[in-house]
């Protein structure tokens, strides 16, 4: 297993510029599948809140990989005095249980700018086609899947310390905590088991509740 990354960010990351953020897409887009539909693969906040035009969502599974948080965030849902974490689409043992999205063919360019400009502020993510299964049927989906040499890759960390980091964490686009109660319920409404997920939700809930009790006054 990888090592554990204790060291936590303290400045923000290099963000891609608008050219290069065009030229991967143009990449991606430049050994698209023979196909007119245009699918991506979801497996965190994409899930409850995309960012794009689509005309079918179905439960998707995606052998071969994982989700974890093990990916600094520190503007999203964080910043470099108390850094979050997101989750990661990583290689690995077992399978991944998420959403396929088909997108809208007449704006299937824009939702992609659009996704680009979300998923790829920072080379964090590689973007690659691959083989998902919808309705025992295969498709060729875009999924994102984390880069492990990037410096915003945080590693694999205790579930303890992964708590600690979510309770405490709050960006612009809200907490950590909500990020990870968010993904937890709509994967419930999927009916995807995710009991990993679950026990860091009850773990960063009990972190909350143990400081209140501290932080409140004496009867």
């Amino acid at each position: 297993m990888r090592q554990t990354r204790t060291r936590r960010p303290t400045t923000y990351f290099e963000e891609l510029s608008d050219a290069d953020r065009a030229a991967s897409l143009r990449a991606m887009l430049a050994v698209r599948p023979n196909s007119d539909d245009v699918w991506v693969f979801a497996y965190g906040s994409l899930i409850w809140r995309p960012c794009f035009d689509h005309v079918e969502r179905l439960k998707a599974t995606l052998t071969g990989y994982q989700r974890r948080f093990s990916v600094w965030t520190l503007i999203a849902r964080g910043t470099p005095a108390a850094p979050g974490l997101g989750l990661a689409l990583e290689e690995g043992n077992g399978a991944c249980h998420g959403v396929a999205y088909r997108l809208a063919p007449k704006c299937a360019l824009a939702g992609l700018e659009n996704l680009w400009a979300r998923e790829m502020l920072t080379s964090i993510y590689y973007p690659r086609w691959l083989t998902v299964t919808v309705d025992r049927r295969e498709i060729t989906a875009i999924a994102f899947v984390v880069d492990k040499a990037n410096v915003q890759y945080a590693g694999v960390l205790p579930t303890a310390e992964r708590a600690a980091i979510i309770a405490k964490a709050h960006g612009k686009l809200g907490s950590c905590r909500d990020y990870l109660a968010n993904t937890v319920a709509e994967l419930a409404t999927l009916r995807i088991d995710e009991p990993e997920l679950i026990a860091l939700l009850q773990e960063v809930d009990a972190i909350a509740a143990r400081n209140t009790s501290q932080n409140s006054p004496e009867p």
